[in-house]
């Protein structure tokens, strides 16, 4: 039987027929016979090393892990890297947190919320205070999915406490501070920092306008509640939860044109 008789008994191409019966031939089957691949970029010994160095700086980026894995002397691209992490079964993630709110917060929140809907919000005066620390911020690490990675903290961190606050007018005055915030600073820091960016956006003899802060001891303190300006009337609005999430401290950018109060 000829190869074109082949091809028309099988419905196949005659250069199919051709190439199945060299293929037989040369290996005795038609089978495709597997290919090895190509060759492995990296040895086990450099394996073991690449599953160290991640293991030593699981913070780090690919980019940074090659760049010390090159000072070794092992050249790899960042792509067979992720394969190297992935076959050790190594994942970036994000390091072990604890949620911000609880279920109880949330259910506070909507009552509060609710509670204030009809509060005309033009007449609010929000503030709040945060604290700027100088350490790593750490966002996601390489590891395997049933590890936990926990960041290392130092006891005393070096710090600045920032306060400020912003109505519908703009962004009052940002001061900074490095001692401990109690009642007696508070006021001092209303009376320099609030009353003076009050009277910037609401006059001097207005009282039209209300404070919004949390319910922190400081700010419910009587020191806080007799120390105030004689010549203010405005209405404190608590808040029944902390960690409201006001952010004043976020607009640090915006107001960086502002006048700075600081108290050492």
């Amino acid at each position: 039987m000829s190869n074109a008789d082949i091809s028309r008994y099988l419905q196949i191409d005659e250069s199919t027929v051709r190439l199945w019966l060299k293929r037989y031939e040369t290996t005795g089957d038609v089978e495709v016979i597997q290919k090895s691949g190509r060759k492995r970029s990296t040895t086990e010994k450099q394996d073991t090393i690449i599953q160290s160095m991640v293991a030593q700086h699981p913070t780090e980026s690919v980019g940074q892990i090659a760049y010390r894995l090159s000072k070794k002397g092992i050249k790899t691209s960042e792509t067979t890297l992720r394969r190297r992490f992935e076959e050790a079964g190594v994942q970036s993630m994000k390091p072990t947190s604890k949620p911000l709110l609880t279920n109880d917060d949330i259910k506070k929140r909507l009552q509060w919320a609710i509670k204030h809907k009809d509060v005309d919000w033009n007449q609010i005066v929000f503030t709040d205070e945060s604290s700027f620390h100088m350490k790593q911020v750490i966002r996601r690490v390489w590891k395997k999915r049933s590890e936990k990675y926990y960041v290392s903290t130092t006891k005393h961190p070096v710090k600045v406490h920032v306060w400020s606050c912003f109505s519908k007018n703009g962004f009052g005055k940002l001061v900074l501070f490095r001692q401990t915030l109690n009642s007696k600073l508070m006021c001092k820091i209303y009376q320099n920092g609030l009353l003076t960016s009050v009277k910037k956006w609401f006059g001097d003899n207005s009282n039209h306008w209300k404070l919004l802060e949390d319910n922190d001891p400081k700010h419910t303190s009587k020191t806080n509640a007799t120390s105030s300006d004689p010549g203010t009337t405005a209405i404190t609005m608590q808040l029944t939860i902390c960690s409201t999430d006001q952010s004043v401290v976020q607009v640090i950018a915006l107001a960086i044109e502002e006048t700075f109060t600081y108290f050492y």
